[in-house]
């Protein structure tokens, strides 16, 4: 489906700059972030309003795999590389 969208100048030159330092298209960040929302919604649990806060303060790599960096390193390690 397509779609037309009316932003403001500013934004969406933000928008497309940020999408390209994420190495993904516009369109596929608007596409995720419109997932999360839906899943958000139909989600039973409610989220505690301080947790909600933290949501999407940490940016991480589209690679990142949360999975293998908390199993293979060390005791006492930071969980991301170059801190």
């Amino acid at each position: 489906m397509s779609i037309t969208l009316d932003l403001n100048d500013e934004l969406a030159q933000q928008a497309k700059q940020y999408a390209r330092q994420q190495g993904r298209s516009l369109t596929t960040l608007v596409e995720e972030y419109l997932r999360q929302v839906t899943a958000r919604l139909a989600s039973s649990k409610p989220v505690a309003p301080a947790a909600q806060e933290l949501y999407g303060i940490l940016s991480l790599p589209a690679d990142f795999d949360y999975k293998r960096s908390a199993t293979n390193r060390p005791p006492n390690a930071p969980f991301l590389s170059g801190q």
